[in-house]
């Protein structure tokens, strides 16, 4: 089977192997994530497989498990917890040591993916047959979103902010409006992701960064882009008792540095919500199946396999919100 050695971004290889495994999935689709945008991230794991936003075929299961048959197509999660330990039991699946520790070979970019037994007992989903490759192999960047929105504790009462509109920020900002909030403004640099905002999201209000006149407060920001600066500007939209969740990691180097008095006597809260558990995987393929959101509609680019330098390469624009690569043939 064939499948990406990504050693950086110059240095893109699809070469061969055999794969062995109990449960393999030939992977349909597979969409190239943020993160793996971030130079200092990809760098740090080099050289590596990436990709983990995948929908696929069942083509292998161990004997005697019933759950999934041979052919069904299923989204397989990267990561699972073990749904055991302390962590687990607090329902923080994320800082699981299986969590962190194990998940699929070798990742996403590639023909057929080897599933571990704690990932396809704890979090792979069947997909129905009305429910699109397209649709199905976006479930985890949404759950992501979900995770977030659910430890923001968002409210009919909330003014919300959501900083950066790329596709995570207009998952974020779509999400906010299903769950409720009173108002939600959308911030980015770039006017087509403000219209994808006003037009897919439905916030009510968007705004280059540069043109906000700083008069209003919110009680509840989400910060997409990983970087201080967009923490800093957070920061000067934050009302007193609000709520700012970071959605990104900045590189290890970058240093925020906090007035913990104004932070302390404002009651401001700081909360990263990292990745996303089982529980999330499972409310976002039901927002799918029940035509609440349709992730889908946000994919402005496609590849097949063969071209995935370029789709990297595109992935990077501006005007790219999604980008998924065919990896397993056909046409689109």
């Amino acid at each position: 089977m064939k499948f990406l050695k990504f050693n950086s971004f110059d240095d893109l290889e699809i070469i061969e192997s055999e794969i062995n495994g109990e449960f393999l999935v030939k992977v349909e689709l597979c969409g190239i994530c943020t993160g793996e945008l971030m130079e200092w991230y990809v760098n740090s794991k080099a050289p590596y497989t990436p990709g983990h936003e995948l929908v696929g075929y069942v083509i292998r299961v161990p004997e005697n498990f019933y759950k999934f048959k041979i052919g069904d197509r299923v989204f397989v999660h990267h990561h699972a917890p073990c749904m055991s330990c302390d962590y687990c039991k607090r329902g923080e699946y994320t800082s699981c040591e299986t969590w962190r520790n194990y998940k699929i070979y070798p990742g996403g970019f590639s023909e057929i993916v080897s599933v571990p037994k704690h990932i396809y007992e704890n979090d792979v989903l069947k997909i129905p047959d009305f429910v699109s490759s397209e649709d199905a192999t976006l479930i985890e960047p949404l759950a992501c979103s979900i995770k977030a929105i659910r430890k923001s504790n968002v409210n009919s009462l909330d003014n919300c902010a959501v900083i950066g509109l790329g596709f995570m920020g207009l998952l974020n900002a779509k999400l906010l409006k299903l769950f409720g909030a009173r108002k939600v403004v959308g911030f980015d640099f770039y006017e087509n992701r403000r219209k994808l905002a006003l037009e897919w999201s439905n916030v009510d209000e968007v705004y280059h960064p540069d043109d906000f006149h700083f008069k209003e407060k919110f009680s509840l920001i989400i910060v997409g882009p990983p970087s201080i600066l967009a923490i800093e500007f957070a920061l000067k939209i934050a009302d007193r008792a609000s709520r700012i969740i970071l959605f990104a990691p900045t590189p290890p180097e970058d240093i925020l540095r906090l007035n913990i008095n104004y932070i302390y006597f404002n009651e401001i809260s700081i909360i990263p919500s990292y990745s996303a558990g089982p529980d999330d995987t499972k409310i976002a393929l039901n927002l799918i199946t029940s035509s609440i959101i349709k992730p889908s509609e946000l994919i402005t680019h496609k590849f097949h396999f063969s071209e995935i330098k370029k789709a990297f390469e595109i992935a990077k624009k501006p005007e790219a919100i999604k980008v998924i690569i065919n990896i397993g043939g056909g046409t689109w």
